[in-house]
């Protein structure tokens, strides 16, 4: 586990979950946010980085191998720009293809087809 200050890198293995970026080819960027103490549900994402089907060169992933990609955030708050007295709860992540709208980006989720939350330790 890593908590809200210290640098994090995600893995994501097209393998897992719902194979939705299996043998994808392309470049693969993340989609980021948080689930924080101001969060109004557990799914209700906040300080979203990157726009949905971007290609955002930060947002790029680097491949890790066969079906493998890595992403790393050097300081969760920081890098979100979340105020000291917020708490963070989780990082909310998927991997997903660019260039694409709405529900025709490939994403990689959970076996139900649910987002990833990472849970995150807070120093309060």
């Amino acid at each position: 586990s890593f908590d809200d200050k210290s640098p994090v890198t995600i893995f994501a293995n097209a393998n897992g979950g719902n194979k939705g970026l299996l043998n994808f080819n392309g470049p693969v960027y993340v989609h980021l946010g948080l689930i924080t103490d101001s969060s109004i549900n557990p799914n209700h994402w906040r300080y979203v980085k990157f726009s949905w089907g971007s290609e955002d060169e930060q947002a790029r992933a680097k491949p890790a191998g066969s079906n493998k990609w890595s992403y790393t955030i050097p300081n969760i708050r920081s890098f979100f720009g979340v105020p000291e007295k917020e708490k963070i709860l989780q990082l909310a992540v998927l991997f997903r293809q660019g260039g694409c709208i709405d529900t025709f980006c490939l994403a990689l989720r959970n076996v139900d087809r649910t987002d990833i939350f990472l849970p995150v330790k807070s120093e309060k």
